[in-house]
């Protein structure tokens, strides 16, 4: 039946058979090898092994991070946070020790002013809290000038999401990823008079993804 049909259009147009067979041909095999469709989600990576597993004997727990004064970074922490004390579902013995309600804790600003949490100051605060674990996460991604400028280049970097455990009695790292998210849905540079393209809802799936992904990771490494 194919053949005929390909006759039979070969006829109208006034050329061979064969001719339109050989017109036919690339679009078929277009067809045949596009790439499959990636969708933003797919586009995340992380660092971790699915088979590593935090050690048993990671039981009284402390959760820190950076000081921000972003909104959707302070929420994103707060997420990741709120994920820790779920971890209690898979692991009843694990406590997990508020730092915010601890008077001793007062001069943790000063390690914190830099934006960052080292790992012997995440050691010396876990020794403060009487903790045998301290858990720390670090969220990087475009600030508002980055945002601002890729309303005219149309490039942002990605958002990375770091989450480690540190024993604090051996200072061994027993937990290390860095999650990656890309931002995406850019097409490309902006003219400057456009004011209508938005960058803040792809930055802010782009930080969702990131944290969903880390938070997946963790709860997989305390099976």
């Amino acid at each position: 039946m194919p053949y005929i049909g390909a006759r039979a259009v070969a006829r109208r147009w006034g050329v061979s058979s064969n001719s339109i067979g050989l017109f036919l041909l690339p679009l078929v095999v277009a067809c045949q090898i596009a790439p499959p469709t990636t969708t933003s989600a797919s586009l995340v990576r992380n660092t971790i092994h699915s088979s590593l597993q935090v050690p048993l004997n990671v039981e009284r727990l402390a959760v820190l991070y950076p000081k921000t004064y972003s909104r959707e970074l302070l929420d994103a922490y707060a997420r990741l946070e709120g994920a820790v004390f779920q971890l209690k579902e898979q692991r009843p013995f694990l406590r997990i020790v508020d730092r915010f309600d601890l008077p001793t804790l007062r001069g943790e600003q000063r390690f914190q002013l830099g934006g960052a949490v080292s790992d012997e100051s995440a050691i010396r605060l876990g020794r403060l809290l009487g903790v045998d674990s301290v858990l720390f996460f670090r969220i990087e991604g475009p600030n508002f000038r980055d945002q601002v400028f890729a309303k005219f280049y149309g490039d942002l970097p990605p958002f990375t999401v770091t989450s480690k455990i540190i024993l604090v009695e051996s200072a061994e790292v027993v937990f290390h990823n860095v999650v990656t998210s890309p931002v995406e849905g850019f097409r490309g540079p902006t003219p400057f008079f456009y004011s209508d393209f938005r960058v803040e809802p792809q930055v802010r799936a782009a930080l969702d993804r990131g944290v969903v992904q880390t938070i997946a990771d963790l709860s997989n490494a305390f099976r």
